[in-house]
């Protein structure tokens, strides 16, 4: 298939090697002008490297793709959509992929005729610099429409599952959507503001702050649709947390190298919903500020 792959961050490029793997064409939209862009692709279990070259910015493969992938930060989203807007062809299918949740009206509102879907992936990446990524978790992919011509592309996920094992089709996206939710508000803003990977908030010290973090989110979940309880969130955060020991958040990278993060799409998505449901949340709101004063003061 052609397919444009729009942002070339770390997940971005993960998903761009393992496509041109599986024989696709990709073409990448950046905000860099470059004309082509050479790759450096690492397996989860190999120390070898896969070298690949992709055209970049052309307005003509944009037009001829078959699909349109969108890896952008949540905040990120409604520009990378306007920039590509006037060369997509209405028939495309456009995935967005990226952490949080939020962003979904704006883009059905941008893309009044497209296929819209959203996926959400516990896949990991490293940029090791800026042409290189390492594969360094392996996690599930779901992929879900989020409009009525979105549905009738359920056989993305079996191309989606080919590159990058295993993704599946859910009915119902934003369950998948809030599960991830839960294990980023847990996992990410802790480990931004201690500066950690993610194996140390198994550490006692973090434990009494981590419960209350999902017994808030239980809460808004509930309240949601989607029932559950802190334990079971709080047992799902410490299999993630043990799973990717070793593996440094999203969230984390972007403290330490100074960059916005998805703090709002994530933290500050829960707290809207929880607004709306008139339910108090002071452990997550304690941490958004916390990471809203360290963006604050960056320099």
């Amino acid at each position: 298939m052609n397919i444009t792959l729009v942002g070339a961050g770390a997940i971005g490029s993960l998903w761009a090697g393992a496509l041109a793997r599986q024989g696709h064409t990709v073409h990448l939209w950046r905000r860099q002008t470059d004309s082509t862009y050479t790759l450096n692709w690492q397996g989860i279990d190999t120390t070898n490297l896969d070298a690949f070259t992709f055209c970049c910015n052309q307005p003509d493969q944009l037009s001829r793709s078959d699909i349109v992938l969108i890896t952008v930060k949540a905040f990120q989203v409604s520009e990378a959509i306007k920039s590509i807007a006037p060369w997509l062809d209405a028939s495309t299918p456009v995935i967005v992929m990226h952490n949080g949740m939020g962003t979904e009206n704006e883009v059905l509102q941008l893309l009044p005729d497209n296929p819209v879907l959203y996926a959400t992936t516990s896949q990991a990446a490293l940029r090791v610099d800026s042409h290189s990524v390492r594969h360094t978790g392996s996690g599930p992919t779901w992929l879900g429409a989020v409009n009525a011509a979105g549905n009738q592309w359920q056989a993305l996920a079996g191309m989606l599952d080919t590159a990058l094992a295993p993704c599946q089709w859910h009915d119902d996206i934003h369950y998948p959507q809030w599960q991830k939710l839960a294990i980023n508000c847990a996992i990410n803003p802790l480990t931004a503001i201690h500066q950690c990977r993610n194996g140390d908030l198994a550490a006692p010290d973090f434990s009494a702050e981590l419960t209350a973090v999902c017994r808030e989110v239980a809460a808004v979940m509930t309240a949601v649709g989607y029932t559950t309880s802190a334990d079971a969130l709080w047992q799902r955060t410490l299999t993630v947390i043990k799973a990717t020991a070793a593996n440094c958040s999203s969230m984390q990278q972007d403290v330490a190298n100074r960059r916005p993060t998805e703090i709002d799409a994530i933290t500050g998505f829960l707290i809207e919903q929880a607004h709306h449901f008139q339910l108090a949340t002071p452990a997550n709101v304690a941490l958004w500020q916390q990471i809203k004063h360290l963006e604050q003061n960056y320099g």
